[in-house]
């Protein structure tokens, strides 16, 4: 009886761990943290147009997760297609920050 009843707490812990990264402030937080990732990588390279056009571009999506998220039909996506919308994100997130860390230092002096 006590291990069907931790079996079954431990499905629910799961299920609410998994509610909490699907719902719609999780992608709020997201997005945001993807805008200000791009608004920084945009000041790396600020003489190369091709790059500043692909970070308008993550920015104008970023805007427009937010106002979908923001929406009631947000929630009638499945909670599988938005994990898998939150991994794309997070890897989105992991790509910006490789960038970043690429970067050339503004000046040769070392600090």
């Amino acid at each position: 009886m006590l291990h069907s009843i931790r079996e079954w707490l431990k499905r629910w812990r799961r299920c609410r761990e998994f509610d909490a990264l699907v719902k719609p402030e999780a992608f709020a937080g997201l997005s945001g943290e993807l805008r200000d990732l791009a608004r920084i990588a945009a000041g790396l390279w600020p003489d190369e147009p091709a790059f500043q056009n692909r970070v308008k571009r993550i920015q104008d999506e970023m805007n427009q997760l937010d106002a979908m998220a923001a929406r009631p039909e947000f929630l009638g996506i499945s909670p599988e297609k938005r994990m898998e919308l939150r991994r794309s994100l997070i890897s989105s997130r992991d790509q910006l920050l490789e960038t970043v860390r690429r970067a050339e230092p503004p000046t040769s002096t070392t600090q």
